[in-house]
């Protein structure tokens, strides 16, 4: 029991310094790079099992492309702050992660 909890310990912070990375990157200047690095996230989150940040993170790939340089820091800021919150409450439990993408469909008025 304990080793499952310091395995998610550690992915959680993994995925905490992707996330930095990320906010550190301006998709105006550079948007491969920040695509690579949202890429990145979804895939190792998915990779562990964490699929509401993996779906937080194709969602937030959609809305860049959805709106491109025009009003990406508005979705920048709101997904980071999402992204950052899924990632301090991340755990495998499928009743959590649908209730954490029904928050995200609120806070984005969908």
């Amino acid at each position: 029991m304990r080793y499952d909890h310091d395995q998610l310990l550690l992915i959680r912070a993994e995925l905490g310094e992707l996330v930095e990375a990320l906010r550190m990157t301006a998709y105006d200047a550079n948007p491969l790079q920040f695509l690579m690095r949202l890429e990145n996230i979804r895939e190792t989150s998915a990779h562990h099992g964490l699929t509401a940040i993996s779906e937080i993170a194709a969602t937030f790939e959609a809305a860049l492309q959805r709106f491109g340089t025009h009003g990406s820091n508005a979705v920048t800021e709101s997904f980071l702050g999402i992204m950052s919150d899924a990632i301090g409450i991340a755990h495998l439990h499928p009743a959590a992660s649908e209730a954490l993408l029904a928050s995200v469909a609120v806070r984005l008025g969908g």
